[in-house]
């Protein structure tokens, strides 16, 4: 061969080997201030760029070099599986949008995020050396110790200097569930690491295992020690049946750990701690009954990746308007397998199910196998791939307890690929020959595939300077300077038209500019007139923009309906426009109070007390204690002269707002035979009353 191919062939297996081994690294522990999802967004965006990169020089190398090495393991056949199914059910999603890219719905659950996941899953199970897989171990146990580091010094309120940092909760994992089962999940290796590293790596490694012994404890999540009781009891029965392979005094470690698992689950005891954030999420139940409902509805593929938080709204029970937590939306069920059920249907179910289990099937073979290996790395190559089975199973367990993020996703791909990277016996190698049809064949693959993934990586790059042009524009938005605000937030919708938050801040940023343009005394009435009018078409369109490129998402209607409500009497038809958004967000999301209570307003606003009536009864029946709809609903009763009704409404409004002076002077106005709204301008917002409590069920201070 040529020196000049050499040399490519050289620098193809450096670029190769270092975009895994610093994508392993950096993942766990990334995060960035500049953008609103200080994590996920940036990790998908470290994940798709070092992952291409990879691709595109493992496969430069092979076309120079004529080579193709592969291990034929049939888990790969199951990872294309589910990645098949993924792809179908993003084609068929109510948010293909949405479901492709991720942000902003859930990034993690995205088609371009799994698409990087397994082709990630690939190249570490089939190129990557075991040599190279037990370095990446290594850089990934040496990640993990920075994020325990970390998420110590959060706790005890030694915090990260940027804003959203400021918080026992923010970790590098995600929420702090996620965090502990992370460092659940990586005990396992760590132990292993501990036992075969270097002398100065013990040190590291074993601060490590200290370090998520405390986190463990500082979180003290039930589900968080099952997943510490799976890995651990899986790691002492392969050192029992594989005692051979195995130092068993260092079986100690993961005895402790699985001691402290029992302590801890049996006894249920509340270890004081400095900080301990409360983390809300749905139960079991809950979200089992939301993804049977969805199923039935979109059995095959689901409603698509990432869009949980529109079947929670068409599905959910308006009991949960009964809590404190009614307004909330969330965007995944309470556990990663639930939410896989809902989004991706029982096609993508099954799949994600087959893949765990080809895994364990591999896995068993290795473990009944009686076929051991005399070389002392070989022999370690072994502990390791069953150090990555353990903490494989410890995942597993963890996604049908808990719900995920890109970090665990990613986790979960990295120890089923150097699991089947590590028992690999001999690779098959193909022969791409200069005139044969499978290097003709090969060419064409790596170039549609080239040039695919070079598109994928410019429109990424657009979108991530499209986020921080938003997160810039919002804060100077929020800062007064009201035209630098607009013109980033402007900016961000032309680098990403396709995203509906963006256009839903930019329709509302117009509407307060028009505000001030209105209220500004340095204008005369000719120059108000022709900005205002610039101004409303502008948020008008940015609301119908939203609402076209996410159709099924209940907040854009509303907001579009806000637009309309605050534009009545200024724009003809601005009253149908409202009600019909409203009326569209309440076929979405019928347990919502808030939108039938909107049309009520607008009723109301309309001088319609009649239907306004309708709509506020509708949206007090949802939610008995909702105030903005016991205010308006009392002053509808008012105009209809249901007096004693009216009484009624405010009295429930004083009783959840003691000591209110709005309302008080309401209740004296009523009782004295005079308007309610008498010395008090209609304009002015209502009390926002707080819903009654109700007891819920919690798991330390999570509340499920």
């Amino acid at each position: 061969m040529q020196k000049q191919f050499l040399v490519i062939i050289r620098i193809c297996k450096i670029i190769f080997r270092y975009s895994i081994y610093i994508l392993v690294f950096l993942l766990p522990i990334l995060f960035l201030p500049w953008t609103s999802d200080a994590l996920d967004f940036n990790k998908q965006a470290i994940l798709v760029l070092f992952v291409f990169l990879a691709l595109f020089a493992w496969m430069a190398r092979v076309l120079v070099s004529g080579k193709l090495s592969l291990n034929p393991n049939k888990t790969h056949i199951f990872a294309a599986v589910l990645f098949l199914a993924v792809l179908l059910s993003t084609v068929f999603s109510l948010d293909k949008y949405g479901s492709f890219w991720g942000w902003p719905r859930v990034t993690s659950e995205s088609l371009i995020t799994l698409m990087s996941l397994a082709v990630f899953y690939f190249l570490v199970s089939n190129v990557l050396s075991k040599k190279d897989i037990f370095i990446s171990i290594t850089l990934l146990g040496l990640s993990g110790f920075f994020v325990c580091a970390l998420a110590v010094l959060q706790f005890f309120g030694f915090f990260l200097p940027f804003n959203f940092a400021k918080s026992a909760a923010f970790n590098t994992i995600g929420m702090v569930g996620a965090l502990g089962l992370f460092t659940a999940t990586l005990l396992p290796l760590l132990i292993i690491l501990e036992m075969y590293s270097g002398k100065k790596l013990k040190i590291v490694f074993g601060a490590g295992i200290a370090l998520s012994a405390a986190v463990l404890v500082l979180i003290n999540y039930p589900f968080v020690w099952w997943a510490v009781l799976a890995g651990c009891a899986t790691l002492i029965l392969f050192g029992v049946v594989k005692k051979e392979l195995f130092d068993l005094r260092w079986l100690g470690l993961p005895i402790f750990f699985l001691a402290l698992a029992l302590f801890f689950i049996i006894v249920n005891i509340q270890i004081p701690a400095p900080q301990r954030p409360l983390e809300v999420y749905l139960n079991q139940s809950t979200s089992a009954d939301i993804a049977l409902k969805t199923i039935k509805n979109r059995p095959i593929l689901g409603s698509g990746p990432g869009t949980f938080s529109y079947d929670f709204s068409k599905y959910k029970s308006s009991d949960l308007n009964k809590g404190i937590l009614w307004s909330i939306k969330f965007n995944s069920a309470g556990s990663k397998a639930l939410t896989v059920l809902a989004t991706t249907g029982i096609f993508g179910f099954a799949s994600f199910l087959a893949l765990i289990a080809s895994v364990f099937f591999y896995g068993a073979k290795l473990v009944l196998s009686r076929n051991l290996e005399s070389d002392r790395h070989k022999i370690h190559f072994s502990v390791f791939a069953l150090g990555a089975l353990a903490a494989f199973a410890s995942q597993t367990l963890a996604f049908f307890i808990y719900g995920s993020n890109l970090t665990l996703d990613f986790l979960f791909f990295f120890l089923a690929a150097i699991f089947i990277g590590l028992t690999a016996e001999k690779k098959k190698e193909f022969l791409l020959n200069p005139s044969s049809l499978l290097t003709l064949g090969a060419t064409f693959v790596a170039t549609v595939i080239f040039i695919f993934g070079l598109g994928l990586l410019v429109l990424a790059g657009q979108r991530y300077a499209a986020e921080i042009y938003y997160v810039k524009g919002a804060s100077v938005f929020a800062s007064g300077q009201k035209d630098k605000g607009i013109q980033n937030l402007e900016n961000a919708v032309k680098l990403n038209p396709k995203s509906d938050i963006y256009l839903i801040r930019l329709s509302e940023a117009y509407l307060l500019q028009l505000e001030s343009i209105i209220n500004d005394s340095n204008l005369s009435d000719a120059e108000k007139s022709e900005i205002s009018q610039f101004l409303v078409n502008n948020s008008i369109n940015a609301a119908k923009l939203a609402t076209d490129a996410s159709p099924q998402n209940a907040n854009n209607w509303s907001a579009r309906g806000f637009v309309y409500q605050n534009l009545i009497g200024t724009v003809l038809g601005a009253d149908d426009w409202a009600l019909n958004s409203y009326s569209q967000a309440v076929n979405l999301e019928p347990t919502n109070p808030h939108y039938p209570t909107q049309r009520g307003i607008v009723y109301y606003q309309s001088k319609d007390f009649n239907s306004a009536k309708i709509n506020l009864e509708s949206a007090i029946f949802l939610s008995p204690n909702y105030a903005n709809a016991l205010y308006f609903l009392g002053l509808t009763y008012y105009n209809l002269n249901q007096t004693d009704k009216a009484l009624e409404q405010f009295e429930k409004i004083s009783a959840l707002n003691p000591g209110n002076e709005h309302i008080g002077l309401i209740l004296d106005n009523l009782n004295s035979g005079k308007n309610p709204l008498f010395g008090i301008r209609e304009q002015e917002n209502p009390p926002q009353a707080p819903v009654e409590e109700f007891s819920v069920p919690t798991t330390n201070n999570s509340t499920r």
